[in-house]
């Protein structure tokens, strides 16, 4: 009886198992994907959950908690991101199988006053409006990216004690032993045409050369004691003004042209600032001083493909460990012109979020030169001694201006009115007739001239520009190609004079002194220009939404002054 009672029970067992596994095939020939394999690891874990003798539970070991691998699955899972990511779109497609299936049966079954009814329904006019009306605004919406807004922009205020003059920046180069007297000299008169001021900043490594005698440290612990400074004071002061916590940041992206340590700097933010598991992170190097552009296309597409989300974008250059030790003299200029910077974003995807946004993105355009000579005029190098060191070539500012004419050939059509637009059509018109003309040698055209290239007045399109502080040659040559006045020019000018060239930092410390003492209203227009490696020409394109009337007139270098005081 025992033996025939357990083999009764064993068919049963089988036969159940059977049946389930039969379900189960026809449910994955039905759902098929990513629902039918959930669907067999739920009846996996079914089964193994009633049929285990002992279950597995926490326990601690030497001083460790050891637990379940299944209960950390459960606790590091965020199931609302899941449900919209995956299950969300089943959702969708089962209400509208649904949908299908009555209709249908209501088809089917019905009457053929029922047809005749939603027939003379349909010839209705106004019905006919408002189907018309709600199809264009769900075709509308289906092809229209989300807005990216800008809540809040901070620059980087480095500490008192990290601020030199230029007899400062002489004393430490002074003090490594290793520049001829040519070279020092050749880095004076730099100093003296380069437009900074006596204020700006220099990391600790090497300001410790400030007697003219201690050689600076310029290891990687100093390196990455400046990037700390530099990026937590920027991300700690962007949480607390923003009240954002570090949990809701869904994206963040880095970029650090000569600086990328391992780990990376995005995972140094993580650490310290302990975001989510699942944050997708994006450390960008060696693109130059034009980065900051490029990351923030790279999170405005982010952001558009994922409506709803932040994203963080941290922008900054590390100086420790690019003072060039040698005495070539095209890499000497990065001595005298790089300072310390930093800037920091949070931008958003979020509807709810353009009540308080500071900035809305417009456009973002980015160019690439990619012959040789445009490619060689940025480039870092060793010299015949092993230093190394980023060589800028004497042609820059042609090339800066070759790689600006395509990006704004991109740009123009987007800025510019009608009238402007208009204007370089027909001047493009007669210099092609004139041209052929003469070629032609038609006698009304004899005397004529080829008429000069029309370039277009952006100021009729842009309210406010901000010139990557690349020095005073690219500034001005971006002035005399776009033919800006004095004013327009001004807050790059001051941005080089008070901080210097802080790379891909410096078009937002020039919108800050905008936000500051340019008067800047909302709906004005800023266009953000910055110039790098490879070589680029990358552009940004914000309109203002709110003015923070609290900056208003008070310079930057006071306000941290006040706020030590304070302190």
């Amino acid at each position: 009886r025992r033996k025939l009672y357990k083999r009764q029970l064993s068919e049963s067992v089988a036969a159940g198992f059977l049946k389930e596994g039969r379900a189960m095939s026809l449910c994955k020939r039905i759902l098929g994907g990513k629902l039918a394999c959930d669907l067999e690891d739920f009846g996996d874990r079914t089964f193994k959950r009633n049929y285990s003798s002992d279950s597995i539970k926490g326990h601690v070991e030497n001083s460790v908690y050891y637990w379940e691998p299944k209960s950390l699955r459960i606790r590091t899972i965020n199931w609302w991101h899941v449900f919209l990511a995956e299950y969300l779109p089943y959702a969708y497609h089962t209400a509208i199988a649904v949908a299908v299936v009555l209709l249908v049966a209501r088809t089917w079954y019905g009457r053929a006053e029922d047809f005749m009814r939603a027939f003379r329904l349909m010839q209705e006019p106004i019905v006919m409006q408002v189907v018309g009306v709600a199809g264009l605004l769900v075709a509308y919406a289906s092809h229209t990216k989300p807005t990216v807004y800008c809540i809040e922009n901070l620059v980087f205020a480095p500490p008192a004690d990290w601020q030199v003059s230029r007899q400062d920046i002489q004393k430490c180069c002074q003090a490594q032993g290793c520049f001829n007297e040519a070279s020092i000299d050749f880095q004076k008169r730099l100093l003296d045409n380069s437009g900074t001021g006596e204020s700006t900043h220099w990391p600790p490594g090497i300001l410790m050369s400030r007697d003219g005698e201690t050689p600076s440290e310029c290891h990687m612990t100093a390196a990455r004691d400046e990037a700390k400074e530099v990026i937590f004071a920027l991300v700690r002061e962007l949480l607390k003004r923003t009240k954002v916590k570090p949990q809701q940041i869904d994206f963040l992206v880095i970029n650090c042209s000569l600086f990328c340590p391992t780990p990376s700097l995005c995972a140094l933010v993580c650490n310290e600032f302990c975001l989510r598991q699942d944050v997708r992170s994006f450390n960008l190097g060696g693109m130059g001083c034009s980065a900051n552009v490029i990351s923030v296309d790279l999170a405005k597409q982010l952001l558009q493909n994922s409506p709803g989300s932040q994203a963080l974008v941290i922008s900054t250059e590390n100086i420790t460990q690019n003072l060039y030790k040698g005495n070539e003299k095209s890499m000497l200029l990065q001595n005298t012109l790089f300072r310390c910077g930093g800037c920091a974003l949070l931008l958003s995807s979020k509807i709810s979020d353009s009540m308080k946004a500071k900035y809305k993105l417009l456009y973002t355009f980015r160019a690439q030169v990619s012959d040789d000579n445009s490619y060689n005029c940025v480039y870092q190098k060793e010299d015949e001694h092993g230093n190394s060191g980023v060589a800028l070539s004497k042609d820059i500012v042609n090339v800066a201006g070759r790689a600006m004419r395509q990006n704004f050939v991109q740009l123009a059509p987007y800025v510019l009115p009608i009238r402007e637009q208009a204007k370089v059509i027909w001047n493009q018109m007669v210099m092609r007739l004139v041209t052929r003309a003469k070629k032609r040698k038609w006698p009304l055209f004899e005397t004529w001239s080829v008429p000069k290239g029309y370039t277009p007045n952006f100021s009729k399109g842009i309210d406010h520009f901000c010139i990557h502080a690349g020095g005073r040659a690219v500034i001005e040559g971006v002035q005399k190609n776009l033919g800006l006045s004095d004013r327009q020019i001004k807050p790059s000018v001051q941005t080089l004079y008070e901080w210097g060239n802080t790379s891909s930092s410096s078009i937002w410390y020039e919108t800050d002194w905008i936000e500051r003492f340019g008067d800047i209203r909302p709906g004005e227009r800023v266009l953000q220009i910055s110039f790098g490696s490879g070589f680029k020409c990358n552009s940004a394109v914000w309109v203002a939404l709110r003015v923070d009337h609290s900056k208003r007139g008070v310079p930057l270098k006071r306000e941290i002054a006040d706020a030590g005081k304070q302190e």
